[in-house]
């Protein structure tokens, strides 16, 4: 039983760094290109502090890795598949929007 709830823990956590806008947004320019933070900050208008808060965070859900090249850190997505989960969330936002206009239509229609 541990080890099944170990799994959903890792889940969970992967899930917690996805549970932010910026991150959201921080991924897809990942799948992009490799970024550094000074680079990735000036992109995304947002202090360099944050981004390199955001990247670790990343980091240790095992989404992203870093490559060193002298002073310089890239970022990269190692996890590109994680995107699709984006993509399941916006489907699944059009199609609550869809019921929820469709349920005001009925609504309208019926008689009084």
């Amino acid at each position: 039983m541990r080890q099944i709830e170990k799994k959903f823990e890792l889940r969970a956590a992967i899930f917690k760094a996805l549970a932010n806008p910026l991150r959201l947004v921080m991924l897809e320019k990942l799948a992009e290109k490799p970024w550094c933070v000074c680079a990735l900050a000036e992109e995304l208008q947002v202090d360099k502090s944050i981004i390199s808060k955001y990247l670790t965070q990343l980091k240790a859900a095992g989404l992203v890795d870093d490559t060193r090249r002298g002073t310089l850190v890239e970022y990269r997505l190692v996890a590109p598949c994680i995107l699709q989960v984006a993509s399941c969330a916006e489907e699944t936002i059009m199609e609550h929007r869809r019921r929820l206009f469709e349920g005001l239509e009925d609504e309208r229609n019926e008689p009084r």
